[in-house]
């Protein structure tokens, strides 16, 4: 089951005086003395176990960003709903005397009222899959590392701990990595053994401001009875799926696409090929894709031997004793 990790969002209180919440100001001044801007900087606060999360308030619009889901746990393998993470943060919120995100609220912008809502700009969606241990998970990383993921979407590859694509894009950006290494100091000895066991992948997603705007998830109530695996596996989760369903060697892909699956492992660029035109090659594409061959990586030995091993990815639900451990 997919859940949220980070959540960014604001929201304006119109005709109220909040409390003034920030860590210090930088501004500039004119030759005149006068201050020509100033921009608030957001206040750390901190939880237990090395967490915390970012508040600021300037008298009338609050805002929050972090990793809510973690935010004074030991881990968080598992998480919450968007949902949810809002109402952590609103708990949160009262600690500092500041009103809650909600759907709407209404104020006055001088004589005039107004409708606000809460705004999110940033929403990280994540799943855990097993893969069956540490080595199938290091031979998945290779593998994806070789899959393209459309025109703007470059892929990285970290070494044997992750892949990721369109990275530093503002619009959406895409990971799966080794969980067991970025388990941090506080997470229990059993639940760490849990996830090297298990060969934990984990896939996060983040939805940055243009693309919660495009399709319609800023607001809170956009995501009332929202399936948030439907959000993240509909465009974002293709990729984990190549080359899982067949698990033939080269050698018997049948026809035309066997040869060209050869020519491709022999070195031969495929998809730069300009003699033939740019729908063939997309059609190439589209055709060897499903035997987890992308022709717009080049051939990698390393990615071909390991192609085969690929086991089916497992999305992992909470074990029974995962939410009744110590905190």
């Amino acid at each position: 089951m997919a859940f949220c990790d980070w959540l960014s969002i604001y929201q304006d209180h119109h005709g109220k005086q909040l409390p003034l919440i920030n860590d210090g100001a930088v501004w500039a001044v004119d030759a005149n003395g006068e201050i020509d801007w100033r921009t608030d900087k957001k206040l750390d606060h901190v939880g237990s176990y090395d967490t915390k999360i970012r508040i600021k308030c300037d008298g009338s619009r609050v805002t929050v960003d972090g990793n809510i889901s973690r935010f004074d746990r030991t881990d968080n393998i598992f998480g919450f709903t968007v949902r949810e993470c809002v109402m952590r943060v609103n708990s949160l919120l009262k600690e500092f005397d500041l009103p809650p995100f909600t759907a709407q609220t209404e104020g006055y912008r001088g004589q005039k009222r107004v409708v606000d809502a809460a705004v999110l700009t940033r929403t990280d969606l994540t799943e855990n899959y097993a893969t069956g241990g540490v080595n199938e998970l290091t031979r998945l990383i290779h593998y994806l590392a070789g899959q393209d993921k459309g025109r703007r979407a470059t892929v990285h590859q970290y070494g044997d701990n992750g892949v990721t694509w369109n990275e530093g894009s503002k619009y959406w950006y895409e990971k799966i990595y080794a969980k067991h290494e970025s388990l941090g100091d506080h997470v229990t000895p059993h639940l760490a053994e849990w996830v090297r066991e298990q060969g934990i992948a984990r896939h996060e997603v983040s939805l940055k401001a243009r693309y919660l705007a495009q399709n319609n998830l800023r607001h809170i109530d956009n995501w009332e009875g929202q399936d948030m695996d439907n959000i993240v596996y509909g465009r974002f989760t293709e990729v984990l799926t190549r080359g899982t369903a067949v698990r033939s060697e080269l050698e018997d892909i049948p026809g035309r696409l066997g040869i060209l699956a050869n020519a491709w492992r022999a070195g031969k660029d495929l998809w730069g090929d300009t003699t033939y035109s740019e729908r063939t090659r997309r059609m190439w594409r589209k055709q060897l894709l499903p035997y987890g061959i992308d022709i717009k990586q080049p051939s990698n030995i390393q990615r071909l031997q390991t192609r085969l091993q690929v086991v089916e990815l497992q999305p992992v639900a909470a074990p029974a004793w995962y939410w009744n451990k110590a905190a």
